[in-house]
């Protein structure tokens, strides 16, 4: 905040909470106003504050006077003002407004109501608006969550969303006295998705827990660990920005000793791991690729015996026969095979042959192996169907397959071949090893000049260093003819060279859209005027996005009207390096669903879009969801299963159930039909008609389009723009500033990720 002057006595405030004004998510400060026009400000870790918008809340903290804005009121504390049975009725248990909620403890006491629902439920039938169907819903829910009435009781006070509350009683549910618990040690609720460290730091400030006891120290090392690794794409830390870390968090100064005593004991637990002399690790990622060096080591020398004796006829008579004509890279990749490794790499760039090697690897092993012992897999649906599709051998998604034998010891199969693999993981690259058995043969393919994994590990570059394994790398470029440009294009962007990008292509073109003189402009105009001018050049190309985006709408719809809901999803996509601003997916998004999406019917609107029938959206956290397959929905079965549904998901609004405040959502790629709450919209979709560039890793469309700018310049690399660039299959656009292109060009992305694997072979 600016400067401001605090008074120090402290007070209490009560109104109505009007609108919010401002909301940061990453440090949870908000600027609010209340009904009487009283503005207010402060830190508040509910991420649901608009949920509380109409109701009266109760503030403490003090007035401050802020040297632009006047007087506020700063407030340590925000809860809602409202009665435990109001909050439990309305806030965890479904089918009960807040209106019906207020009849009914206007006409029955506690007590009464309690005895109601838990005896007598058809009672509520007398009330208008309650029919069979939502007095169901009402009993279900009741049954279910009647036990959480004391726990919401102590918890609401904290701010902890309902939501919150019932994942909190789920997590423990074995854990008896869980509210003493709670009391005694507050950081045990850091292993709950969405409290973190600092809003449990918050309750145990109020709990007045010792801010140096060993339970804040411990938790703080452990959340920072997890976080640094999560967000940073890393399995290990160095010891001293660990500590740094700490520091901020905790906010303490020279407490190295008071870390080291944690650290020693967090160690003798095995809750962490020491790679090197001063670098640590999470437990979990230390044991996933620790295993993984294992699962490599143990086969480096067990070998099959040779499959073809004449391996170069035999590809001869492949090539005749199926015009499979391989290269020397390509050949020698099938010969590592055939030589009996059990594990090989297969890397490559784009357009240089992996799915025509990968083709024809599983079918040297088809010569000793039943076509049913051969799988492909892929992290995402829609790159598992292309695998399926271009080497025609079986193919299921990573999760589906270690759902399906997740009682069996091993995958049933004698090949797998994983695709994409710089997407996977380190732990979802553990999951898959250790159900590989010992005499199945792992193929593992995957290009190196992608943006590396979502999450922890960098396994495919790893295991590319150190040689865990025999590795075929391809680095010859195919293509039909000299008018196809997009793997040329991008391979030269990825070694950091600025290609022929404005000549006539049958599958690229560069649409220059940049500032006249743009350089010269930056350094005489003054910051308006330049700032002006980025304005309206940024609403030049996003004018020319819509332009082109056009010509893909009637092709969309004719996807969708013969129920090619897969085909419709991968024909067009915007794809931008950032999120905010003119260029940002949430504003292409608005803009794009206004020409795709001319749905009439209601709509329901969030903080950020409003979804309507027939949107293009996208899954975007990992969460088990209430699901069907296409045939039980079809049938409007009652039944159920529960799915885990993946970050990067591109699905298809099918239904909007106002009755029961669901979103319908269909997965095509996946066979599955998804439910969502309302509630759950912000937190769990987005559109999807423009996504950034990391959510599009290891999807593949037909055409794609990126807008060029230097309001992105922070986000330019060569490793992002080549990742951009081959998502597109059949036509890809560059539209934008020509400069902003080229310094993305020369622009070598060298980050490393710090990883278990490296600390203990390097």
């Amino acid at each position: 905040m600016n400067e401001q002057n605090t008074l120090e006595q402290s007070f209490k405030l009560t109104g109505i909470l009007k609108k919010v004004l401002y909301k940061n998510e990453e440090n949870k400060y908000i600027i609010a106003v209340l009904e009487n026009d009283q503005k207010i400000c402060g830190v508040y870790f509910d991420a649901q504050i608009d949920k509380i918008v109409g109701e009266e809340i109760v503030l403490e903290g003090n007035w401050i006077k802020h040297k632009k804005y006047g007087i506020q009121f700063e407030f340590n504390t925000l809860v809602v003002n409202e009665a435990e049975m109001f909050f439990f009725l309305t806030k965890i248990v479904k089918g009960i407004s807040k209106k019906f909620a207020k009849e009914l403890l206007k006409k029955y006491t506690e007590e009464e109501l309690i005895n109601i629902l838990d005896n007598d439920p058809n009672v509520l039938l007398k009330f208008k608006g309650i029919k069979e169907k939502k007095l169901k819903t009402i009993i279900l829910s009741w049954k279910k969550f009647k036990h959480l009435r004391l726990l919401g009781t102590f918890l609401s006070q904290y701010n902890i969303s309902s939501n919150l509350i019932n994942k909190i009683y789920s997590h423990f549910l074995e854990l008896d006295n869980l509210i003493d618990k709670i009391k005694e040690n507050p950081y045990i609720l850091v292993a709950i998705k969405g409290i973190g460290f600092r809003r449990a730091d918050e309750i145990a400030r109020l709990l007045d827990i010792d801010e140096k006891s060993d339970f804040r120290i411990k938790a703080c090392l452990l959340y920072s660990l997890n976080e640094h690794c999560d967000k940073n794409g890393n399995s290990s830390i160095a010891k001293k920005d660990l500590f740094k870390l700490l520091d901020d968090l905790l906010h303490f100064t020279n407490e190295e000793t008071l870390y080291e005593i944690s650290l020693l004991d967090m160690l003798a637990q095995e809750e962490i791991h020491q790679t090197t002399a001063n670098r640590y690790s999470p437990a979990m990622l230390y044991f996933a690729e620790k295993k993984i060096m294992n699962f490599f080591d143990m086969r480096k020398n067990d070998k099959n015996p040779k499959i073809i004796n004449e391996l170069d006829k035999y590809l001869e008579n492949k090539k005749s026969k199926l015009e499979f004509k391989l290269d020397k890279e390509q050949k020698q990749a099938v010969k590592l095979v055939n030589e009996g490794h059990k594990t090989l790499f297969l890397i490559g760039y784009a357009g240089t042959g992996k799915s025509t090697s990968s083709r024809a690897i599983l079918d040297l092993l088809q010569e000793v192996n039943s076509y049913d012992d051969i799988i492909t897999i892929a992290l995402s649906g829609i790159a598992s169907q292309r695998i399926a599709d271009t080497t025609g051998y079986k193919s299921a998604t990573i999760q589906s397959l270690l759902i399906k034998h997740k009682e069996d010891d091993f995958f049933p199969y004698k090949v797998i071949l994983l695709d994409e693999a710089s997407m996977v993981n380190c732990v979802m690259f553990y999951k898959i090893i250790s159900k590989i058995s010992d005499d199945c043969i792992f193929v593992i393919v995957g290009d190196d000049g992608q943006l590396p994994a979502i999450g922890a590990g960098n396994v495919l570059c790893d295991s590319i260093n150190f040689e865990l394994a025999p590795i075929c790398k391809l680095t010859q470029i195919h293509r039909q003819n000299n008018k196809q440009a997009i793997t040329t294009i991008a391979n030269e962007i990825r070694q950091g060279k600025i290609p022929k990008y404005d000549e006539e292509y049958e599958d690229f073109k560069f649409i220059n859209v940049s500032i006249p003189n743009h350089y010269s402009n930056k350094s005489t105009l003054n910051s308006y005027e330049y700032s002006d001018e980025r304005v309206n050049n940024s609403n030049d190309i996003l004018t020319n996005i819509l332009n082109i985006s056009v010509l893909y709408i009637k092709q969309y719809y004719d996807f969708i009207k013969n129920k090619n809901i897969a085909k419709a999803l991968s024909l067009y996509q915007v794809i931008t390096p950032m999120k905010a601003g003119i260029l940002g997916v949430i504003n292409i998004n608005i803009q794009l669903q206004k020409l795709f999406n001319t749905t009439k019917g209601k709509g329901y609107a969030t903080k950020l879009y409003e979804y309507k029938l027939t949107d293009k959206v996208i899954h975007i956290k990992n969460e088990n969801m209430k699901a069907q397959n296409m045939t039980m929905y079809k049938d409007n079965s009652t039944q159920f299963l529960e799915k885990r549904i993946f970050n990067g998901q591109l699905g298809f609004i099918i239904k909007l159930d106002f009755e029961n405040n669901k979103c319908i959502v269909l997965y095509p790629n996946d066979d599955l039909v998804v439910f969502y709450d309302f509630d759950s919209l912000n937190t769990l979709l987005n559109l999807a008609y423009c996504l950034t560039i990391h959510k599009t890793q290891g999807m593949e469309y037909e055409n794609a389009l990126i807008p060029m700018s230097f309001s992105h310049s922070i986000m330019h690399n060569t490793k992002l723009l080549y990742t951009a660039i081959t998502r597109a299959k059949k036509m890809c656009y560059i539209i934008g500033e020509e400069e902003a292109f080229k310094s993305a060009c020369k622009k070598i992305e060298s980050t490393k990720r710090e990883s278990v694997i490296n600390d203990l072979l390097k």
